[in-house]
């Protein structure tokens, strides 16, 4: 793909995108969108300003953090075709906002499109990073939902973000076929946005403690992405309990377990393993990219 134009000529200075961390894998069903809502909402525990961004069709976002459809991501396909700066869902959680996904997000294939047909692909696959500016100065970290099997948006999501994290499972879909794709995405993606790193591989929905999966799953990551990709130590275990219920309480795992503390006796045990799992891995992505940063 041909990318004519400079960066600096679309208004992009990527010195302001380092706190925008985007989780993608070509194919779906992986963790993408769990994971992201927990990544946001632990942060914004934690006191940070934090913004959430819903590139999903289904947005199913709005199922893991409780906030609604809302418009169905209208809002966000019309900022996309404008240019104008994204509007964001303010309170979901306190210090959480959320730009709302949703079946309208699937015409930003169409705007994609017709940008490049007029404009040029430079400022058709810049589109996202064009409206994510204006917010970021209100954000200290912004976390990206990517969808499955979409190279146009995923391509936007690259050039908008300063890290990626791909969570896979133990399949052949996620692990071959997906990873192959994010890498050729990625590939393309850094020969215009150069700060981009991917973080490391994720491991999701795996039997506790099957260390055997992970070594697996270490080495069939390397194959794809190369020999030096980073595989998170943390995985997230699997219950579907615990999936039936975040879902439809929209409450985070570690929110379901608070309730469980508190003495809820309808959420399991397994609350208690899969919050500790998100939490450490969360803390393991930002240490990596803490550790990129003063690597560079």
């Amino acid at each position: 793909m041909n990318f004519p134009l400079p960066v600096a000529d679309l208004g992009i200075d990527y010195g302001q995108f380092g706190n925008v961390f985007m989780f993608g894998n070509g194919k779906g069903g992986v963790g993408k969108t769990t994971l992201s809502a927990n990544a946001a909402a632990k942060t914004a525990r934690q006191g940070l300003p934090t913004l959430a961004i819903d590139m999903n069709g289904q947005g199913n976002m709005h199922r893991d953090l409780g906030y609604g459809e809302q418009d169905q991501g209208k809002a966000f396909a019309e900022s996309m075709s404008q240019g104008s700066p994204l509007i964001p869902l303010t309170g979901v959680r306190e210090n959480l906002d959320v730009v709302a996904g949703g079946p309208e997000v699937r015409k930003i294939n169409g705007i994609v499109t017709e940008i490049a047909r007029t404009e040029g692909f430079m400022a058709a696959y810049m589109r996202l990073a064009v409206c994510l500016a204006p917010l970021l100065p209100r954000y200290k970290a912004v976390f990206l939902d990517t969808p499955p099997e979409n190279p146009d948006l995923l391509r936007l999501c690259l050039l908008a973000a300063r890290y990626a994290v791909v969570p896979v499972k133990y399949d052949a879909a996620s692990l071959d076929d997906g990873l192959k794709d994010f890498g050729q995405a990625f590939k393309m993606a850094v020969q215009v946005n150069r700060q981009l790193r991917i973080l490391g591989v994720a491991h999701c929905f795996s039997p506790r403690g099957s260390t055997r999966i992970h070594r697996e799953i270490e080495s069939r990551s390397r194959k794809v992405l190369g020999k030096h990709a980073y595989v998170f130590p943390q995985a997230v275990g699997h219950s579907s309990t615990m999936a039936g219920l975040i879902r439809d309480r929209g409450r985070t795992a570690y929110e379901l377990n608070e309730e469980r503390v508190g003495g809820a006796r309808t959420i399991p045990e397994a609350a208690e393993h899969l919050s500790n799992d998100y939490e450490i891995l969360v803390k393991q992505i930002f240490q990596r990219a803490a550790e990129l940063r003063q690597a560079a």
